[in-house]
């Protein structure tokens, strides 16, 4: 790895821890630029603003989300849902100490329609993908909403279910995907 990408991915791992501490309104240049061990010259560089930051960090998350999504794709061979499958156990594999940057991004991103625009695409494009031979986009699109929703949720912190309660709806919906395609 090349200094320029090893400095420019520590930014944004130091980005990451503060905004995990002190949530994404409170992110400065300063504090990551500290927190990176890089001269705030350095981190201006690479990120000429805190926007290009968030911008960086958003595309990041999206990134990280897509190469676990491929594995768990690959796991599941020639399933006629696995593209919806593994939409939706990519959503709901924990990362716990991520929940915390989660929501603080996505509040970032609620302020910040410039923000949006990466994840809207993606977004868009992931369920278009969804529909299978045995399923319409719109079936398929309910379910990845039911997902969608409890990852907000525990993103968000405020999720109801216990763990028990939470892998019994993951089966759940698993089983009516199932029997929707057969």
């Amino acid at each position: 790895m090349s200094p320029r990408a090893s400095s420019y991915d520590a930014i944004i791992d130091a980005a990451e821890a503060v905004v995990i501490e002190a949530g994404a309104s409170h992110m400065t240049l300063d504090a990551v630029a500290a927190r990176a061990g890089v001269s705030k010259g350095g981190l201006l560089h690479h990120f000429p603003s805190k926007v290009a930051l968030l911008e960086a960090m958003v595309k990041r998350r999206i990134e990280m989300h897509h190469e676990r999504r491929q594995k768990i794709l690959e796991g599941l061979g020639d399933d006629p849902s696995r593209q919806l499958k593994s939409l939706i156990l990519s959503f709901l594999s924990r990362d716990c100490l991520h929940d915390n940057l989660g929501a603080s991004l996505f509040a970032a991103v609620a302020h910040n329609p410039r923000l949006n625009e990466p994840i809207r695409k993606i977004v868009r494009q992931t369920y278009l993908e969804l529909a299978s031979p045995g399923m319409s986009f719109e079936r398929a699109s309910i379910f990845a909403l039911a997902a969608d929703s409890l990852w907000m949720h525990e993103m968000l912190s405020i999720s109801p279910f216990d763990e028990q309660e939470r892998m019994n709806i993951i089966n759940e919906l698993m089983r009516l995907i199932e029997e929707s395609t057969q």
